[in-house]
């Protein structure tokens, strides 16, 4: 299959930093976004990028970054279809090659004022900028409790990396880590944890996001728990080896029930029968075990990382 990456035409050049903005169906917002975004490139000390990635918008966002592209230092990059804010996010990293990169919804959500405030922490050496929401008072109930459960259960199923607590996509991704996100085909990986599991030295900043000027979310409650669903079969194995306990602890326990009932004189086809489904559920789990070894055996994410600082005082 061809990767996403694939699609990009020519590959950005070097830039201290390239800001990605993820773009589906955002003409009522983004001529407002590029005006108030490049009011913060002109004021930034590093050299600076645009590129708007275009995810296959049905509107005339395509035309309108493509005039935003007139500007030496804007580009933009059109999927062929809408693949999702996932693989719009992978797209825009495969397309640049060096530099660090920020990542920033299209809506206006993410205040593009905020940018000099993650370049300063970057440039103290932090590796990750990762942008921490005060609230989400914006956001619907369902919403708020669809998120609020997505990070209680990344709490209690991922235990070999921190998963920052209420933070969206948009953050700075140094080198190093772009780099690292690059090196790797992990189709499979959420970038928000895929960042966390790199391990690199990081920091949350604290911030309101707005409401959405115009437009309707492209989130859902149901996109929320397909992203809960996504979270966990690609970074924990543990919903397996609960399962596995689960099976090995009833078959223990039926497995005395039944001989308590034979040397009682009272065993019966239903005891049979129970023991024999929990058998089955203990052969599911073993099979289980193995699938989520292979799945760690094949997963495109290397067992260690080297630990290299951005160039500057080290942390």
């Amino acid at each position: 299959m061809t990767s996403i990456a694939s699609l990009s035409s020519d590959p950005i050049p070097d830039a201290q930093l390239t800001i990605l903005v993820p773009c589906f169906n955002e003409q009522c917002v983004i001529a407002e976004l590029h005006s108030r975004l490049m009011a913060i490139v002109d004021r930034l000390k590093v050299p600076t990028e645009v590129l708007y990635i275009n995810d296959g918008s049905q509107d005339r966002t395509a035309a309108m970054i493509d005039q935003f592209s007139q500007d030496p230092r804007v580009k933009s990059l059109h999927l062929s279809r809408n693949f999702g804010k996932e693989a719009a996010m992978r797209a825009g990293i495969n397309a640049v090659e060096g530099g660090a990169v920020i990542i920033m919804d299209g809506d206006l959500q993410d205040p593009p004022e905020l940018i000099p405030l993650m370049v300063q922490e970057w440039l103290k050496g932090y590796e990750i900028v990762n942008m921490q929401r005060r609230s989400r008072r914006c956001d619907s109930w369902a919403k708020r409790m669809a998120a609020r459960l997505y990070y209680a259960t990344m709490d209690q199923l991922i235990d070999d990396f921190e998963v920052p607590q209420q933070v969206s996509d948009f953050r700075l991704i140094g080198p190093n880590a772009r780099a690292a996100i690059r090196a790797m085909d992990d189709n499979a990986g959420v970038l928000k944890l895929l960042v966390s599991w790199l391990g690199y030295p990081s920091t949350e900043v604290n911030y309101d996001r707005t409401a959405r000027q115009a437009g309707r979310t492209k989130w859902t409650t149901l996109s929320l728990l397909d992203l809960c669903a996504d979270s966990i079969l690609a970074f924990s194995t543990r919903p397996l080896r609960m399962y596995s306990y689960l099976s090995a602890t009833s078959f223990v326990f039926g497995s005395l029930w039944v001989a308590a009932a034979a040397s009682f004189g009272e065993l019966t086809h239903e005891h049979l029968l129970v023991q024999s489904i929990l058998l089955l559920c203990l052969g599911t789990a073993v099979i289980g075990e193995y699938v989520g070894r292979v799945l760690k055996v094949v997963s495109p994410r290397p067992n260690a990382l080297h630990k290299r600082n951005h160039p500057g005082t080290p942390l």
